[in-house]
C-alpha cells in the first residue's frame, strides 16, 4: 500500500442490492452482482480507479475513485446492467487517514468512506437510488433531489426500455440497437421516447459535471 497525501481528496463509492433478502434467488442475484462489479475495473478509465470495485458481501460493493464523474458514470453502469432489481449507494467526497491500497477497496478509512457510507444509510432510509455526502450542504441537497428525479424515470422503465437504453449507451445510434434486436428503428425511438431514456441520460451526464465541477472548482463542505 502507499501513503497518502494528506491533501489528496477521493471519491469513496458503495453499492448494494435494495431488498436483497427478498429476491427469489439471492445466490445467483450475488452472483451476477459480483460479475458487473467486478467488470468495471476494465470498463471504466483506469486513471480513475485510485481502488479497485471490490465486492465487500456478497450484496455491496466499495470502490475508490478519483474522478467524481466517474463515480456516477459506475451507479448509472451497475443499475443499468442489474435491472430489474433496484440497487442504491452512497458517495462521498473526502480524505483518507490510512494508506491507500490500490489492489482492492478495503482497509482504507477516512471522511470519503465516512461520508459514503451516512450516504448510503440516507440512501436505505429515504428509499433512494443514490445519495451524496461531503461538498457543500447545499450542492449535496441539489444532487440528491436530481437523482431522485431520475430514479423516478428509471424505475418506470420496462424491460425493453431498459434493455434497450442500456444497448443505445453501447451502440451509439438508435439505427444499431434496431439491428442488434433485429426490430424496426421505429420501435426503438418510441420505446426509448416512452421512457424518457434521452432525458435521463442528459441528466445523469450533468450529475456527473456537477460534482466533478464542485469538487475542482472548489466549493466544498
Amino acid at each position: 500500500m502507499t501513503e497518502n497525501p494528506d491533501d489528496t481528496e477521493y471519491v469513496a463509492v458503495i453499492g448494494d442490492i435494495r431488498g436483497s433478502r427478498e429476491l427469489p434467488d439471492r445466490s445467483e442475484a450475488q452472483q451476477e452482482f459480483k460479475q458487473v462489479v467486478n467488470s468495471l475495473n476494465d470498463d471504466l478509465p483506469e486513471e480513475a480507479i485510485a481502488s479497485q470495485f471490490t465486492v465487500t458481501t456478497g450484496d455491496e460493493f466499495q470502490v475508490l475513485l478519483t474522478d467524481a464523474a466517474v463515480a456516477v458514470d459506475a451507479a448509472v453502469s451497475v443499475s443499468d446492467r442489474f435491472h430489474p432489481a433496484k440497487l442504491r449507494f452512497g458517495i462521498g467526497l473526502g480524505e483518507l487517514d490510512t494508506a491507500l491500497n490500490p489492489a482492492q477497496a478495503i482497509g482504507m478509512d477516512g471522511p470519503c468512506f465516512h461520508r459514503a457510507r451516512a450516504a448510503i444509510n440516507d440512501a436505505e432510509a429515504e428509499g433512494a437510488w443514490v445519495r451524496v455526502g461531503g461538498w457543500s450542504s447545499a450542492r449535496d441537497s441539489h444532487a440528491n433531489a436530481m437523482f431522485d428525479v431520475v430514479q423516478c424515470l428509471r424505475e418506470d422503465w420496462t424491460d425493453r426500455q431498459a434493455q434497450f437504453a442500456r444497448a443505445l449507451a453501447e451502440e451509439g445510434t438508435q439505427k444499431g440497437v434496431a439491428e442488434r434486436y433485429d426490430v424496426a428503428k421505429s420501435t426503438v425511438s418510441e420505446s426509448l421516447s416512452a421512457g424518457h431514456v434521452q432525458e435521463v441520460r442528459t441528466a445523469e451526464a450533468s450529475l456527473g459535471e456537477l460534482l466533478q465541477t464542485t469538487r475542482s472548482g472548489g466549493e466544498t463542505r
